[in-house]
């Protein structure tokens, strides 16, 4: 080996092992662990298959060691005070402000969606999002649009005209009515390897619900070809992956309600005479949850009228944070090897009985 090849070996080498030297030295400094901080800096503690995990009032997350008590910092999962800004109160009114603007829409804890008087395909869908009727964003995530920067990327060409559907779709429809002469079509394919799941909804980011509240929702479901994993999602967007609480179905066709977030809490159908959920008809579907991030929580769910589900828990990841997002339609298509396609129509949200 000549003299210039063995200067190049030890230039790696020593290289090599600053680098490594500089990586020790940053873990350990970022993980030195810090002392409990005060339980009013404290938002969550919760224990998740023995380790201690800690939420701090500005959205810290923290593992405990319960050796020497001391926290480790893991991530920000949480951001309320991008919350906060995102809200104003006035006259007893609450007002969704627009991001980068002060244009302000007041959010709703009341409202009804039937699809009428809306095109057909996505003209109809461009008709739907906006102002007026509270929609604001659609979800098409799919083999075609795989990573968020794909999805968000159509979803921006569609509403703005340039582009239509590629493998998912959401839009009016009038091949399956509840009442009238729409409904929503949502069309899923299904789930490749490689992916964790697809999707084909839409959102609303004007509801409004916060601890202690009660939230009641009803929708009409008309199912082919595969059932979905969930039907509707009510989640707080500055929450880590938009936590919050969802009905689902399971593999089996089950009817049940999870939250998405800390340990996936599920409010299932007993085991004795659990409902399968029927495809190739219309169901109507109703749900109560009374928001708590304790035990106060509670679920109730029917089926055609029937109570499937009646279970208390965790309805709210953190008690501060606001659900401020409502997506219905295909959330997540996870499991089979067909399409999802879900009709959804006559929507009712309130926060009373209806």
């Amino acid at each position: 080996m000549s003299n210039l090849a063995k200067k190049a070996k030890w230039l790696f080498i020593r290289v090599t092992l600053l680098l490594a030297a500089t990586v020790i030295v940053l873990f350990l400094r970022g993980n030195s662990g810090i002392e409990p901080l005060a339980d009013s800096q404290v938002e969550l503690i919760k224990t998740i298959n023995g380790t201690t995990y800690v939420v701090t009032s500005d959205g810290r997350l923290f593992s405990v060691d319960d050796r020497n008590r001391k926290w480790y910092y893991m991530d920000k999962v949480y951001h309320p005070e991008e919350m906060a800004k995102a809200y104003q109160h006035d006259g007893g009114v609450t007002y969704r402000i627009g991001e980068g603007s002060e244009k302000r829409i007041a959010t709703r804890r009341e409202f009804s969606e039937s699809f009428e008087r809306l095109s057909l395909g996505v003209n109809g869908l461009r008709e739907l999002v906006g102002e007026v009727r509270g929609w604001g964003a659609l979800t098409l995530q799919s083999p075609k649009a795989r990573e968020v920067a794909d999805y968000v990327k159509l979803r921006n060409q569609i509403l703005k005209g340039g582009q239509t559907f590629l493998d998912a779709s959401v839009a009016p429809d009038d091949q399956h009515v509840h009442s009238g002469d729409r409904a929503l079509l949502c069309v899923s394919p299904a789930k490749p390897s490689g992916m964790v799941t697809c999707k084909a909804s839409i959102s609303s980011p004007l509801v409004y619900f916060t601890y202690g509240d009660d939230f009641w929702y009803q929708a009409y479901y008309y199912a082919e070809d595969s059932l979905p994993f969930t039907l509707m999602d009510l989640e707080c967007e500055w929450i880590k992956q938009h936590a919050g609480i969802r009905l689902c179905i399971t593999e089996e066709g089950h009817l049940e309600a999870e939250l998405k977030s800390l340990d996936k809490p599920r409010f299932r159908q007993s085991s004795d005479g659990a409902v399968v959920f029927p495809m190739g008809q219309w169901v109507k579907v109703q749900t109560h949850i009374h928001l708590s991030n304790d035990n106060e929580g509670h679920v109730r769910i029917w089926q055609d009228d029937k109570l499937i589900v009646d279970a208390s828990g965790v309805t709210l990841p953190i008690r501060s944070a606001i659900y401020s997002s409502l997506e219905i339609g295909i959330s997540a298509h996870s499991y089979g090897s067909k399409q999802a396609k879900l009709w959804v129509d006559d929507i009712l949200v309130s926060d009373r009985p209806f």
